[in-house]
């Protein structure tokens, strides 16, 4: 697991020093360009040192000018690094909670009809109760975990990253976020498939380099879903960045 961490940041270590070495060397290459230039254009101008010193300013300039682009540019690019980066991160971070979160509800939907259906039985009624009450408890404990793992995490800015996942919830549930519940306590899948799109305001970006996330959940039933996931990246270009920002479906 550790392998490809400690490739990225091989990667990394190794771009920020060809990175650094590019612009060392096209520094070092302007800047004898223009000692050259000056040196050439004195001796065929001995008589003009106006000129020369119009000529070099515009050399100036224009080395100048290279140099605030290549930076600027160069900052961009890290800007559109970090939002592919962020944007990945917090994406696999809910597709994972929400993956745990159902296997996890589902198990005690097995559960919570089983310790019904004991105090229906007669037997040991008392010790079913006091197991069904508390597998109940435990149960929502884990739903509020859920929605709190969405709304706060150290892989998503802010709450306005969950936003498609709170609104494509996988169970019935009502206004409060409370979960719809049958007489024996479990609750129902909203649908055997739906689709969730994570989408990052491309700010200081580049539009061309912009995209959104979408992931196509399938889950067959409560009891035992076969949880599948299919994820995808949309390009956020032209008409396709109002499909994007929605970040609904």
């Amino acid at each position: 697991m550790i392998f490809p961490y400690i490739l990225s940041l091989t990667i990394l270590i190794t771009s920020g020093i060809l990175v650094a070495d590019v612009f060392l060397s096209l520094d070092k290459n302007m800047a004898a360009t223009r000692s050259e230039f000056v040196k050439k254009t004195k001796s065929m101008h001995k008589n003009q040192d106006g000129s020369i010193t119009l000529m070099a300013i515009l050399m100036t300039l224009m080395i100048s000018g290279l140099l605030l682009f290549f930076t600027i540019k160069a900052k961009v690019e890290l800007q559109e690094a970090r939002y592919r980066k962020d944007s990945y991160l917090c994406f696999q971070y809910l597709n994972i909670e929400t993956e745990n979160y159902i296997i996890d509800i589902s198990r005690f939907n097995i559960l919570l009809r089983s310790l019904y259906a004991a105090t229906l039985t007669g037997i040991a009624v008392v010790q079913a109760k006091a197991a069904f009450e508390v597998s109940t408890y435990a149960r929502n404990t884990r739903h509020v975990f859920y929605i709190k793992n969405l709304l706060k995490n150290k892989y998503c800015k802010g709450a306005s990253d969950s936003l498609s996942y709170l609104k494509n919830f996988p169970y019935e549930i009502n206004k409060a976020f409370i979960l719809q519940t049958s007489i024996d306590q479990t609750t129902k899948l909203k649908a055997q498939e739906w689709t969730v799109t994570h989408t990052k305001n491309p700010t200081g970006i580049r539009l061309k380099n912009s995209f959104c996330l979408r992931a196509d959940l399938h889950a067959e039933g409560n009891l035992f879903p076969n949880f599948k996931i299919q994820t995808s990246e949309i390009s956020m270009r032209g008409f396709s960045k109002l499909k994007c920002l929605s970040g609904f479906q």
